[in-house]
């Protein structure tokens, strides 16, 4: 019997599913780069396949669509913004 295909054994993401998946989970690029804690520039490069999506960001975002997990996004702050302690 072969084994069953889950979430879980795809370890790679191509960019078509990387949008599809943010698209699925309701995140813009700078809220997927956000969550995930790389650049809105790096989540861009993911989209145009300059860079490939590695193997735990593509793990962390199919668990959150198999457990239809809303993310929580830290807000932007912007550098200009943050106070000086």
């Amino acid at each position: 019997m072969a084994p069953k295909h889950n979430w879980q054994s795809e370890r790679g993401m191509t960019a078509i599913e990387y949008k599809a998946t943010l698209k699925e989970l309701g995140l813009n690029i700078a809220q997927a780069g956000r969550y995930l804690g790389i650049s809105e520039r790096t989540s861009h490069r993911y989209i145009r396949s300059e860079t490939p999506v590695p193997e735990a960001h593509a793990l962390l975002l199919r668990a959150l669509v198999h457990t239809r997990t809303k993310p929580l996004v830290p807000e932007w702050v912007s550098d200009r913004l943050v106070r000086k302690a």
